[in-house]
């Protein structure tokens, strides 16, 4: 109010009379807004009397001798009256206003705070990355080391064992032939054991070589007719079957996109045991055929050969894993490793059920990918 008075005071001299109650609304205002009700009517009634006291004509005693203060001292009771009536409302527009803007404030601090900790996350995640590009940078480089050392090992395989093996088969074979009838019986026998022996482990050392290939070669992946595939296993097989009375159960097969010569190799494998360990049955039955399993394509060799206990199945796709002595079957325990490594560089899977003596069931998926439609 004082400042209101001190303000009238200094224009006086501009206004001349005029306007006497404009400084002291202005401060009702001021005091409905930010303080309410009661200190605005008292703004109010002081702005009246100090208005009417000195800025008002006949200054010095409160009444209205003319029309013109009367008009003047009513304009301002009149209009701050009704800026006091609303002040209630105008106070609580101003207290959310502060609370608006206050909570605009902290909300603009959490920002910051927000903006400043992703900024260190972003942070965090690109060392992450560069660390993990780093880790993966070793580990191909510790891989093309791994593969470089497993070729390295591959050729030695290949060279400085097989040679020996052919060797000890070969000279055996000459001394059975040239000197046969003059050995006793008893050493023929232990001959015999000896060129079966090297030529057992040179099928080893061959399907060890084929399982390390298989590891090494890249997808050739294309559309594949499964049916020139299944007839090419059993042409290759054709020596193995010879003599044997074998029902073929072949369903038509699909067309599906694969590395030919690696799935041949499948059905090369799974179609050979279940030759094999049909061997015991006068009439063996052996069957190809696929379904569909929760959306899976699945494929499926069948036979009524001898089986296997079922608790041991995961076993069989191990290396040098068997589940029969080798005097009942022969074998090197690779071939189904090879087939699961040949189906999971597809991105399939694959599994066996049977029962002893009820016959053997070989299941895969290859990975989802497209399939063709029959020639």
């Amino acid at each position: 109010m004082a400042a209101a008075f001190a303000l009238r005071i200094s224009l006086d001299s501009l206004l001349r009379d005029r306007l006497p109650y404009f400084t002291f609304f202005l401060a009702t205002i001021f005091c409905a807004w930010y303080c309410g009700s009661r200190p605005a009517l008292a703004a109010m009634l002081g702005g009246w009397v100090l208005g009417d006291w000195f800025f008002d004509d006949d200054r010095h005693r409160l009444g209205w001798p003319n029309e013109t203060g009367l008009l003047a001292a009513f304009t301002y009771l009149l209009a701050s009256g009704t800026t006091i009536f609303f002040s209630r409302h105008l106070h609580r527009a101003r207290e959310q206003a502060d609370c608006n803007a206050a909570t605009a404030l902290q909300n603009q601090h959490l920002l910051e705070l927000e903006v400043a900790d992703r900024k260190r996350i972003e942070a965090e995640v690109r060392r992450l990355n560069a660390e993990l590009e780093r880790r993966v940078a070793d580990r191909t480089a510790e891989l093309v080391n791994l593969n470089q050392e497993l070729e390295s090992f591959t050729y030695s395989v290949s060279h400085d064992l097989r040679a020996p093996l052919r060797h000890i088969d070969g000279y055996t074979q000459i001394l059975a032939a040239d000197f046969g009838a003059t050995l006793p019986g008893e050493a023929r026998e232990l001959l015999d054991k000896v060129r079966a022996g090297s030529q057992n482990m040179g099928r080893l050392v061959d399907d060890l070589l084929n399982l390390s290939r298989v590891g090494q070669k890249e997808l050739d992946r294309r559309p594949v007719a499964l049916d020139l595939v299944v007839a090419a296993a059993r042409e290759e097989l054709a020596a193995e079957a010879a003599g044997r009375e074998i029902e073929w159960r072949l369903s038509p097969m699909p067309n599906v996109a694969c590395d030919p010569g690696l799935i041949k190799q499948v059905f090369v494998n799974l179609l050979s045991n279940a030759i094999k360990y049909t061997r015991p049955r006068a009439r063996a039955a052996i069957s190809v055929d696929h379904f569909t399993q929760g959306g899976e394509l699945v494929f499926r060799i069948r036979d009524n050969g001898v089986g296997f206990d079922p608790r041991f199945a995961e076993k069989l796709f191990g290396v040098f894993q068997r589940l029969h002595p080798a005097s009942e079957f022969e074998g090197t325990g690779i071939g189904l490793a090879t087939v699961a490594r040949i189906i999971r560089k597809h991105g399939g899977r694959i599994w066996a059920e049977a029962e002893p003596n009820q016959g053997a069931s070989f299941q895969f998926t290859l990975a989802a990918v497209p399939q063709f439609s029959r020639a």
